[in-house]
């Protein structure tokens, strides 16, 4: 905050609150602000920006979720790109929605990623890494052992999913250039990551490159099957099903974020 007192001196001195100059910020993605409680009468507050970022480690794309982790799944965006200013976007609510939920661990930024942390044991890191064309989401427990899961913690990966495209409705509301937004909720192709022989483009085995990469589109009431395989046979995902599995009833909070602050 120091920092932020300091860009924004001029603007305090003629008047100009801060605080709605930062709360405009934040509307518009600019920046992201990460609150939690130091005590019963104390609250700090931190502030990100993300378009800054220029790096990011190599070991944010190669975390791979566990067995007993939700399989990788993909926000594919049909127009073939990610629309410029939606990650920042995503990101800010994120940002404040694990806050919201207890968390007392920052986020870790990067460009074009993040890994947060859910829940107030801090028992997930929730991944979202954004490329040209989708924003892969990668739920991972942190501990390993089986004990530490409630039917709050194993309902997890479908509030999350519940968020995110409640989340992604709302801005096609709030900004006028999202509202042709189109995505499908998809994931990897097994069979074509198990079957595919060497990729001539880039001259690797099962070719992950994201170019190459073939994503099937999720419907829960139906079975993946790869159109570019002559097997007729439904593809089997590992951990699909937590994304869409309910332990409590599923009541979208749609109309929270229609006003939503950020």
């Amino acid at each position: 905050m120091t920092l932020v007192d300091h860009v924004f001196a001029d603007f305090i001195q003629k008047g100009l609150s801060k605080e709605d100059v930062l709360d405009m910020m934040e509307l518009y993605g600019l920046i992201a602000k990460f609150s939690f409680v130091l005590s019963a009468s104390e609250e700090e507050q931190r502030y990100f920006v993300p378009a800054q970022l220029r790096s990011s480690p190599s070991g944010l794309c190669e975390i791979k979720p566990s067995k007993c982790d939700p399989a990788p799944l993909y926000l594919h965006f049909l127009d073939g790109f990610v629309p410029h200013g939606l990650f920042p976007q995503l990101l800010s609510r994120c940002i404040r929605w694990c806050s919201e939920r207890g968390s007392t661990q920052a986020p870790n930024l990067y460009h074009n990623g993040v890994r947060l942390f859910v829940g107030k044991q801090t028992i997930h890191n929730l991944i979202l890494i954004c490329k040209k064309r989708f924003i892969k989401i990668i739920l991972k427990q942190r501990s390993s052992s089986s004990a530490v899961l409630s039917a709050a913690a194993a309902s997890i990966a479908c509030d999350v999913r519940i968020f995110l495209e409640d989340i992604l409705r709302s801005l096609t509301l709030e900004f006028s250039w999202l509202r042709n937004l189109r995505y499908e909720l998809c994931v990897e192709c097994a069979s074509c990551f198990q079957l595919s022989g060497e990729c001539v483009k880039h001259r690797s085995a099962s070719c992950t490159h994201e170019d190459c990469l073939h994503l099937l589109q999720v419907n829960p009431e139906e079975h993946l099957i790869c159109p570019k395989s002559f097997c007729d046979e439904a593809i089997e995902v590992p951990g699909l099903e937590k994304w869409f599995k309910v332990y409590k009833t599923e009541v979208h909070t749609f109309s929270k974020f229609l006003n939503y602050p950020c």
